[in-house]
């Protein structure tokens, strides 16, 4: 038995959406934690306003337990991708949703006050919480959103 937890989510791509496509291609359908079947891939005729959105989702057996590896390997995939903002939301059954946000670095100055509660890192910022697609903070950041199971902490130390 276990219970089940769902993520989903998406990526705002900067530029070259064939690159991130290309990304993803490679990644499988092997592995269990990122398949390529996983994603929508964006829309190949530029309909959209300004940024083309790759979304994500899976279901897993209590992912939560694996939260490290899991953010670990996501990070990996935006390392490789021209990306503008991205959001994963964690629903679990027995402990909650929670939400997590990256902004990268690339593209424009990024101005966060302290109370945005955005962690630095050399490649871009992380928050949990719920945030606007810019990154800002839409409700107050209460402790219990913050994720901490399993001793997961941000950024990850290696």
């Amino acid at each position: 038995m276990g219970f089940q937890s769902i993520v989903h989510g998406r990526i705002i791509i900067n530029n070259n959406l064939n690159n991130a496509r290309e990304i993803i291609q490679r990644l499988g359908n092997e592995e269990w934690m990122f398949r390529t079947e996983m994603f929508g891939q964006g829309i190949s005729n530029p309909t959209y306003y300004e940024n083309p959105v790759i979304s994500f989702g899976a279901t897993y057996k209590q992912i939560e337990y694996h939260w490290t590896e899991f953010i670990q390997k996501f990070e990996n995939i935006l390392r490789q991708i021209d990306f503008d903002t991205a959001k994963i939301q964690l629903e679990t059954e027995i402990m909650g949703t929670y939400n997590f946000f990256w902004k990268s670095k690339k593209q424009s100055e990024n101005n966060y006050d302290q109370d945005d509660k955005l962690i630095e890192v050399d490649e871009w910022f992380f928050g949990f919480g719920n945030r606007s697609r810019w990154g800002t903070l839409e409700t107050d950041l209460l402790e219990e959103e913050i994720f901490t199971w399993e001793d997961f902490k941000y950024p990850i130390i290696q």
